[in-house]
């Protein structure tokens, strides 16, 4: 039966089985990487149904994507039933808040078919709102200047509390920016005005209306008799107000989460929600998800070795019944390209030993950056990769216009939608026309659509869109989206072009309008489909949701490690383990800052199920320059019983540029092992045993800073050498052929080391 409690509960370990089974009260259940949480969830959730403690419609459970919480949706389905199922509330908290919003829209000024903005959308709004202050952007970049709002709606700071808070205002004034609360107040007169939120304003004013309106709070907060949370250590101040006005009455509310993964202080989130769980309900029941499913136990040990360091956590230690696994490999490099080969001659004999597939491995970095070098090396060797980037197909350009035109039809007087599109395809008006409308929409504090019914010459274009904005409340939204791309010219505009570049763009908007149906396709039986609803559904699609077309695809990942976070993969190799890059900020950054960005590692870590690779390098290009940095902290910080070799002592000549065959590192290996290797010799060896010096202790300085250097065809075996940081040299051997020349050059002060000329910067001995 669909309702056993005993199937429930079948698989689960004791203390997975006592969280689920605890369904009163407050419970706090700390879940370690891999250790089963979304299970706990859903069977929690089939729980309490099965228990008849409740109706689905009363129960509450919030993800932070769609694809987490349908994955969650069909697993209770399998349990108790899809009929029970489908009447739960549950999905991202901006998906769950929006409904109360368009509910208790009037309450709140807003139109209840209000649309939203993107973070695209937000920027240009920001960007003319810096333009009619008469501010300068590139003081007042449009980025940043969202950024500051966001922090402030995410802390529940509205745009006329911001003007009120000296602390800010003298922040602003002191980094040269004291026009901030200026652009906000206009924002959000103009986003008001035009009946649109962006991503912050949904948790703002769903405060808002908690606190304003004691009846909507009321009557909100009655319809649940359980909540639960998935990952709680990334909410925000925001999220977590609503959340205890929501719980206040019975305090049934149920979290999950992790404190060794709070990665995400930049948008924003609060470990201290977490920490403080206890604080904020002493009645709560704690229990500890501590064994790793995903994991070796030498994955799981290096990285609890690693999150110790770490002052301000929930105690826990995680475990794996699993093999012990194969060492972490470290991967010394001497520049970001070099790095790059390694890496990928790495994915190539893995794909070769193990007969792994493309898609299990995964690149993982700092920043967004990095990824040029590793993209050219996996290029170089044919091996196919994506880019991990969210939805980077609505931020298309041509589908930008069209969910533009999408978006008008719904909403007249969203402005963003109406700068986008009101002379695409051309009709004509030029900057002249539209200064003027702007001026009417500002003179007469209205929309900028409203001020074009007063110019003639935009007219035919505000009837096509009036007539089209009759249809919205009718016509299903599949056959309204063919007829706005039909009447608006756009599609035919598209189509027109037949270079390749065209045929792709038309080729977005067909699958943009197939999505359309897609959405029709996926609703209830007897919901209706309504573009505004698909509209909102296409809004709230999160950037950690990975696309069909990436998630399908046997590619080699390449992602940041923020955008990691909930995935796993077999092999995983993390790149740029450098103090400056990772942790970022280096001898700036406060403790919390450290905290955080060694949570960060952790995740990295903890994403790999078999193997482990970090790579570090001598030098880096970073802003134009060559830079040198030592090896991560955080490598250091992990036991060296996990760690294939040792890495050399601080100061010492593994730090900086030592010779990388003298330190006995052997870069052709990540993961550094093969089962047909003796055990009783060293799996890392030096190439040339009687060569080998060790390098100075001293770390090298640059010597002359308009150092030129010689070009690579000049270079021969026997020639006198120098080097901007490590002097003078003799190159014993040249091997390869152009433009991948390497050169042996035995330094006069630091040893013999294995350069690639066309990174090394040597000039012929004068």
């Amino acid at each position: 039966m669909a309702n056993n409690v005993g199937t429930i509960l079948e698989g689960l370990n004791p203390e997975q089985s006592r969280a689920v089974q605890c369904i009163e009260g407050p419970v706090l259940i700390v879940a370690g990487a891999g250790s089963g949480k979304t299970r706990v969830l859903t069977r929690r959730i089939a729980y309490i149904l099965a228990k008849e403690a409740a109706r689905p419609s009363e129960i509450l459970a919030l993800t932070f994507t769609r694809k987490a919480a349908g994955e969650m949706k069909e697993r209770i389905a399998s349990l108790v039933g899809e009929d029970r199922a489908r009447w739960l509330w549950m999905g991202t908290f901006h998906s769950i808040f929006i409904r109360f919003l368009r509910e208790y829209s009037d309450f709140l000024g807003y139109p209840r078919n209000f649309t939203i903005y993107d973070t695209s959308d937000s920027v240009s709004a920001i960007k003319h709102c810096i333009q009619e202050l008469q501010l300068d952007d590139k003081v007042y970049k449009p980025k940043e200047v969202l950024s500051r709002i966001s922090i402030a709606k995410n802390n529940l700071v509205t745009d006329s509390a911001y003007a009120l808070n000296t602390a800010a205002i003298t922040r602003d004034t002191q980094a040269r920016k004291p026009r901030i609360s200026d652009i906000y107040t206009l924002y959000a007169k103009k986003c008001k005005a035009s009946g649109v939120m962006d991503y912050d304003d949904i948790l703002l004013q769903m405060n808002i209306l908690l606190r304003d309106n004691p009846q909507a709070m009321e009557a909100i907060a009655d319809r649940f008799r359980y909540i639960l949370v998935d990952e709680y250590q990334d909410t925000n101040y925001a999220q977590y107000v609503i959340l205890k006005k929501l719980a206040y009455a019975h305090h049934n509310i149920c979290v999950v989460g992790d404190d060794s993964q709070s990665i995400y202080a930049f948008r924003g989130a609060k470990i201290e929600n977490i920490l403080n769980f206890k604080k904020d309900y002493p009645e709560c029941s704690v229990f500890r998800l501590e064994e790793n499913y995903r994991s070796t136990r030498t994955i799981v040990g290096a990285a609890n070795s690693l999150i110790a360091h770490n002052t301000g956590r929930i105690r826990k230690e995680c475990f794996s019944s699993g093999e012990r696994g194969e060492q972490i490999s470290l991967i010394r490099a001497f520049t970001e390209q070099e790095e790059a080969l390694l890496i990928a001659g790495g994915i190539q004999r893995l794909l070769r030993e193990t007969g792994a597939q493309y898609r299990d491995f995964a690149v993982l970095y700092r920043t967004n950056a990095q990824s040029r070098s590793i993209e050219e090396a996996l290029r170089r060797r044919n091996l196919p990769y994506f880019v991990y980037s969210g939805n980077a197909f609505f931020d298309r350009a041509e589908v930008k216009d069209m969910m533009a035109y999408f978006k008008l039809v719904v909403n007249n007087n969203d402005d963003e939608a109406f700068r986008r599109i009101v002379n695409k395809p051309a009709r004509g008006i030029g900057n002249t026309t539209l200064t003027a409308v702007t001026d009417i929409a500002i003179t007469q504090d209205i929309s900028l659509f409203k001020a074009a019914m007063q110019v003639p010459k935009i007219k035919p274009f505000i009837d096509m869109i009036l007539s089209l904005s009759q249809l919205a409340d009718t016509m299903d939204a599949q056959e309204l989206v063919l007829r706005i791309a039909e009447v608006s010219g756009l599609y035919a505009y598209y189509k027109a072009d037949t270079s390749i570049e065209g045929l792709s763009r038309t080729a977005n908007v067909e699958e943009l309008l197939n999505s359309v149906a897609q959405y029709a396709e996926e609703l209830e039986e007897g919901e209706p489909c309504r573009l505004d609803m698909y509209l909102e559904n296409v809004s709230l699609l999160s950037n950690t949701d990975i696309s069909d077309e990436e998630d399908g695809a046997n590619k080699v990942a390449l992602m940041t490690v923020h955008s990691a976070k909930g995935l796993e993969f077999p092999y995983v190799f993390i790149a740029g383990m450098e103090e400056n890059l990772f942790p970022s900020g280096g001898m700036m950054a406060s403790p919390s800052d450290i905290e955080e960005e060694r949570r960060l590692f952790y995740v990295a870590i903890t994403r790999a199920k078999k193997g482990v690779s970090i790579s570090y390098a001598d030098t880096r290009m970073r802003n134009g320059r060559h830079e040198s940095n030592p090896v991560s902290r955080f490598v250091r910080e992990i036991d060296e019983s996990y760690l294939d070799h040792p890495l050399p002592k601080e100061g010492g000549g593994g730090q900086g540029f030592g010779s990388r065959f003298g330190d006995g590192l052997e870069r052709q290996k990540p993961f550094g092992f093969s089962p047909r290797e003796s055990r009783q010799e060293p799996r890392f060896a030096p190439r040339d045993k009687t060569a080998v010096q060790r390098p100075s202790q001293t770390k090298p300085e640059i010597i002359d800073p308009n150092f030129v250097p010689s070009p690579i065809s000049e270079f021969k075996a026997g020639q006198r050498v120098e080097h901007n940081r490590f002097g003078g040299g003799l190159i014993t051997e040249i091997t390869g052929t152009f433009p991948d020349l390497k050169a042996k050059i035995s330094f006069d002060e630091y040893g013999e080391k294995y350069i690639m000329l066309k990174y090394a910067k040597l000039r012929i001995e004068k």
